[in-house]
């Protein structure tokens, strides 16, 4: 009787949302053919900096061009909205970082990839040049997306990133440095320039 399938609503219901968490999706191949191919593209990020030492929020215009450097404004916190950026590279970004007329080339950080300025960059080095450890399908308020998660070779170091699966659209990223994230980053709007 009903009693059974009251006893039996939790299992199916624990096997529908597992079976959301398939193995389908986008493959580490695909998205990495697509990235390498993106001729360029425009978009508005959030980014969370967590660090021991303190906490805050940015936002940026970031501007990915294949055969060029990539530019990035920042356009909140109002106390640093001046602050601008030229990157280029292939896995770690060599930056200019310009606040008016001041310019501060060869701007390395300390932790490359890890920091607001170089956050996107790294995210799409990843896409481009690396195998993710894992590749995986999530499904978020019904929308299909393929999360991939890229571990540093000491193992210390994480990366998580989401894209849409139907085309590929970074959605969001996050940073782990021992286990502790230290960089969240929201696409607010992203706009490809062909490829």
């Amino acid at each position: 009787g009903s009693g059974k399938l009251k006893k039996w609503m939790p299992v199916l219901l624990t096997a529908a949302l597992l079976c959301g968490c398939g193995k389908t999706g986008n493959s580490s191949e695909e998205v990495r053919a697509h990235f390498e191919n993106l001729d360029g593209f425009s978009a508005h990020v959030k980014i969370l900096s967590e660090t021991d030492e303190f906490t805050m929020a940015f936002e940026q215009d970031y501007a990915y061009n294949k055969e060029d450097t990539d530019v990035f404004a920042i356009t909140a916190p109002e106390s640093v909205a001046s602050v601008a950026g030229r990157l280029s590279g292939t896995d770690t970004a060599d930056f200019t970082l310009q606040y008016d007329d001041l310019t501060l080339d060869d701007a390395r950080p300390v932790r490359p990839g890890l920091t607001p300025a170089d956050a996107v960059f790294s995210v799409i080095a990843a896409l481009k040049n690396a195998e993710p450890d894992e590749t995986y399908r999530e499904t978020v308020k019904g929308t299909a997306l393929t999360a991939l998660r890229y571990r540093s070779a000491e193992g210390n170091i994480e990366k998580l990133i989401w894209l849409r699966e139907d085309n590929m659209q970074p959605v969001c990223a996050e940073f782990y440095v021992d286990g502790t994230r230290e960089i969240g980053i929201q696409f607010t709007s992203y706009q490809e320039n062909g490829g």
